[in-house]
């Protein structure tokens, strides 16, 4: 008698689509026009060195790239998506995730993760799961960041002072910050600059200070914690009391509020990872890292940790070699490229090191140690919705046209509203 073999529609699938991956691996006999978009200039030769590699191994795919810088992405990406020309293969991060994914713009990843026998495990788990939608992986983390107090050696030296270290909190912050201002014949040099960008600058003293930007079950806003207000008074009162950071029409003039800094104009400023091969190739072996100072109020440190991702397009005309191209992007060996070129800290698993140890001379050892005391980026279905409240109220913060406690409320009661009809 004759054993009767049966295939469960899932494995069939699997099986079906791994067979779909394979011939177009081994054909490669259409020709074949993939778009790809992200926004960092800096990672280009690295994302162009693996789209050269790509076409050598895929002769008849095609890869076209397009960086659109961070200010004007989300909305070209938006407008290609509505207009059906949405590139292939694209970037995306946390906060705009849920949007897109909600909307069925994203493909999904995981019967293709499946198929190709990739454990997603190989990523940071609590990053990864903020890229899936009821389950499904539609988003493989690229890098992560976390974020660093940055200072010029240099400056520091000059005025006779010894460089951050993890005793720090704000109070020495504002002290040294004090000391390390003056008037130059080629300008201001300030001692820190009160960053305007709220990953990288005030979500992080807001959290350490014991207050939240979003509560946990995602329905009501932090912006009226007193330890939120607390922690944007500070930086504000190093703008417009202290004056030893930048005020807020200066920072706006600039294209980014690092400017200063890399320019030597600055001697302290919160950076996120990504900035590292900025401020160092501008200031060279001048500047180093240091863990954020602490509150003084809570003794806590934290730091906004976040990673942004591949993704693809749901509506792309080549679902698989979509997929081969973005398993190419994920791949060990693209990270270790990352990694190797000091870029970025890759989130695949064992990669971190050599991101390290890429420049010798900064104590990058501090990025990764702040996954210790990070605190996740916020997000809720409709981020982008709140976030162009709280970037209205907060420039007005920053230009000194708004009482801070007056703008936090402002936050709040229209943050609480897009909250509340979700």
């Amino acid at each position: 008698m004759k054993k009767k073999l049966v295939v469960s529609g899932a494995v069939m699938a699997g099986m079906v689509l791994a067979f779909s991956i394979m011939s177009c691996n081994s054909g490669d006999d259409r020709p074949v026009t993939l778009q790809i978009m992200y926004w960092d200039n800096v990672q280009k030769p690295v994302i162009d060195a693996a789209i050269a590699e790509f076409q050598e191994i895929h002769p008849a795919i095609r890869v076209t790239s397009t960086i659109v810088p961070w200010g004007q992405y989300w909305q070209r990406l938006q407008t290609t998506m509505v207009g059906g020309t949405a590139p292939d293969v694209f970037w995306m991060n946390v906060p705009n995730f849920p949007r897109y994914a909600e909307n069925g713009h994203l493909l999904n990843l995981q019967p293709y993760l499946d198929a190709a026998g990739i454990d997603p495990s190989v990523y940071p788990q609590d990053l990864i799961d903020r890229y899936r939608l009821d389950g499904e992986i539609h988003v493989i983390p690229e890098q992560f960041d976390t974020i660093a107090l940055a200072y010029n050696r240099r400056l520091f030296d000059e005025a006779g002072l010894s460089y951050p270290d993890e005793t720090w909190d704000w109070n020495t912050l504002r002290e040294k910050a004090l000391l390390l201002t003056k008037d130059r014949s080629s300008g201001r040099q300030y001692g820190f600059i009160a960053n305007s960008d709220s990953q990288a600058g005030y979500y992080n003293f807001m959290v350490m200070n014991g207050g939240r930007i979003i509560s946990e079950d995602r329905k009501t806003s932090g912006f009226r914690d007193t330890g939120s207000i607390e922690a944007i008074q500070f930086l504000v009162d190093l703008m417009y009391k202290d004056r030893s950071a930048p005020p807020g029409q200066e920072l706006y003039e600039l294209n980014n509020p690092l400017d200063l800094f890399v320019s030597g104009s600055a001697a302290m400023a919160t950076i996120g990872a990504w900035s590292v091969p900025v401020v160092y190739g501008a200031l060279g072996e001048d500047v180093n890292v240091a863990p954020l100072p602490k509150s003084p109020s809570t003794g806590e440190r934290r730091s906004i940790i976040h990673g942004l991702g591949w993704a693809g397009s749901a509506r792309t005309k080549y679902p698989d070699e979509t997929w081969l191209l973005l398993e190419h992007l994920i791949s060990p060996e693209f990270s270790a490229r990352l990694a190797e070129e000091g870029v970025t800290i890759p989130s695949y698993e064992g990669m971190a090191d050599d991101w390290v140890q890429a420049i010798p001379s900064m104590d990058l050892q501090v990025f990764i140690d702040a996954q210790g005391y990070s605190w996740p980026y916020p997000v809720s279905r409709n981020t982008s919705e709140w976030m162009s409240i709280e970037m209205r109220e907060m420039r007005d913060v920053w230009l000194g046209a708004s009482e801070v406690s007056e703008a936090m409320e402002a936050i709040a009661e229209g943050m609480d509203q897009v909250l509340a009809a979700e």
